[in-house]
């Protein structure tokens, strides 16, 4: 009987092709087609599915999917490693809690109260049951408590090192820049008189602190004083004299100023020296006695002035050298020039002027004033100094005003006269009520304006103020310098009862920011109140 390996080898196989089979003990023949009837074909499917079913009834295989923690790797079906992002989050931890651990590999629960026993308590620290960590306070006595003997020495010291402190019951820290910043002079118990024994806190040579009484100090002073050299300074303007800046001075005096006393600023004990190099006068200005009687210190000498303040009040005197035996002027002092009035009030008005550059020395000055044109004169004699005030005035008054300068040999011609007003003492007022276009806004040179109008608040529906003799509105450049030319007068008219100033206003005729004034004056043409725009408007090609 052949063997199958002698058998032809079949090319293809179709299901008519028959098989020998054993049935029972019989050998019979069965189609490949019968054979095969009723068996599952193959399934053709991606690497790596599971298959199954898992819908009910019969049917052919379905994809089953892999839930969490698994993996189908080469046909094998195994867990993975945890995604702890799945787990549902605490929000508080509890001793009896369980935390997942890796152990050896593999995942292990821990519980808490194991993690806790992990760890032990130091020196003067406890750990409760529930994991607090507190520090023990004990006595730092002979008992075996905290005692600072115990710490590290340390050989310095920075600023951010901190010292321990007890602050209302409760330990702190604090840095030793802060506590040394803590201590100040007023914290210290007040001394008694200075004497020579008396310490300081020093450092020498290093940051180190030592002591030193206040003998040394002074012995060391003393070695320094034979060197000292006073302080020199040139004055070269007219000069209020003060107490910071001149005192223990040698003013040098190079140009024919003027020396103001100021004895409140300059204080008593205060003193200075003063040389004349200018060539001509230096004036010793209102409120300094002067040994010569003169207020006039010639080219060439010098004048010692001190203040002191005694039984009988605060004086400023000036010594003045050369001049015990001083001879009478020779001649009468030059005119008097450059003489202004300023300052107006109800009341008084200032008036300066520049001493002669000709003449005698000046002893003293006059002045004069009368009613504009009127030609009624009232005098003030022996004034020493180079300005003065003019007082008991009437408001709303135009005066003329004449100084000249005098000595024992004569006087010299009134300066020509200078005339002011005295302010009317109303009570004026201006507010802004509308303008348009808005503030801000351009212009083309010479085209277009704004119609503005503003109040003086003199009406019962406004306030109580004094009505002006006029009011005009003004272009400037400048927010703070009342314009002085220029002006756009405006028109005086009521609108249920406020008193209101109203004018159309060109814009202005060259290229620039302006801002918009409203000047209002008396009938004697003083300013007595004024009100700009707060933002500028601009002017383009």
């Amino acid at each position: 009987m052949p063997t199958i390996s002698q058998l032809p080898v079949a090319t293809s196989i179709t299901p008519a092709d028959e098989l020998p089979i054993s049935q029972e003990g019989t050998t019979h023949s069965v189609s490949v087609g019968t054979l095969l009837a009723g068996t599952q074909p193959a399934i053709i499917t991606e690497t790596g599915r599971l298959l199954g079913r898992i819908s009910l009834g019969a049917g052919s295989p379905e994809s089953v999917a892999i839930g969490e923690g698994l993996t189908l790797k080469a046909g094998t079906l195994a867990a993975s490693p945890l995604d702890l992002n799945i787990l549902p989050q605490q929000a508080t931890l509890s001793i009896n809690d369980t935390a997942l651990v890796d152990s050896g590999g593999g995942l292990a629960r821990l519980p808490l109260s194991t993690l806790r026993g992990l760890y032990s308590a130091g020196s003067n620290i406890s750990i409760d049951a529930n994991g607090t960590i507190s520090a023990v306070v004990t006595d730092s006595g002979s008992s075996g408590g905290f005692s600072i003997t115990q710490l590290t020495p340390v050989g310095t010291i920075a600023s951010s090192d901190l010292v321990a402190i007890s602050q209302n019951g409760t330990d702190h820290t604090i840095s030793y820049a802060d506590l040394l910043d803590g201590l100040t002079i007023d914290n210290a118990q007040p001394a008694a008189p200075a004497t020579d024994t008396d310490t300081l806190w020093v450092a020498q040579t290093s940051s180190t602190m030592l002591r030193q009484t206040l003998a040394a100090i002074w012995a060391w002073l003393v070695t320094k004083l034979p060197s000292y050299k006073r302080p020199v300074l040139e004055i070269s303007s007219n000069t209020t004299l003060d107490g910071t800046i001149h005192n223990g001075r040698l003013l040098i005096c190079s140009q024919p100023v003027t020396l103001t006393p100021v004895a409140l600023n300059m204080g008593s004990g205060f003193h200075c020296d003063v040389l004349n190099l200018s060539g001509a006068d230096v004036t010793l200005g209102v409120g300094i006695l002067t040994s010569s009687g003169s207020a006039q210190l010639p080219s060439g000498q010098t004048a010692a002035i001190s203040v002191a303040t005694y039984s009988g009040g605060t004086v400023v005197f000036a010594s003045v050298s050369g001049t015990v035996t001083q001879a009478a002027p020779t001649q009468a002092p030059g005119q008097v020039t450059g003489l202004t009035a300023t300052s107006p009030t109800t009341s008084t008005i200032d008036l300066a002027w520049t001493p002669p550059s000709s003449g005698g020395a000046v002893a003293s000055y006059l002045v004069r004033w009368s009613p504009a044109g009127a030609n009624a004169w009232t005098q003030i004699d022996n004034i020493s100094g180079t300005s003065t005030m003019v007082s008991g005035l009437t408001a709303s008054t135009s005066y003329d005003f004449q100084v000249r300068a005098t000595n024992a040999s004569g006087s010299s011609a009134w300066t020509a006269s200078q005339t002011a007003l005295t302010t009317s003492g109303g009570n004026y007022s201006l507010s802004n009520v509308s303008y348009s276009p808005a503030e801000g806004s351009t212009f083309a040179i010479d085209q277009g304006g704004i119609i503005a109008q503003i109040s003086d608040d003199s009406a019962s529906g406004d306030g109580n103020h004094t009505v002006p003799a006029s009011v005009a509105f003004y272009w400037s450049t400048s927010n703070t310098v009342v314009p002085t030319t220029g002006a756009q007068p405006c028109v005086q008219w009521s609108n249920a009862g406020h008193n209101l100033w109203v004018q159309y206003i060109n814009a202005p005729g060259m290229l620039g920011n302006y801002y918009l004034w409203a000047v209002a004056k008396n009938s004697g043409g003083n300013v007595v109140a004024t009100y700009v725009w707060p933002s500028a408007f601009t002017v383009h090609a």
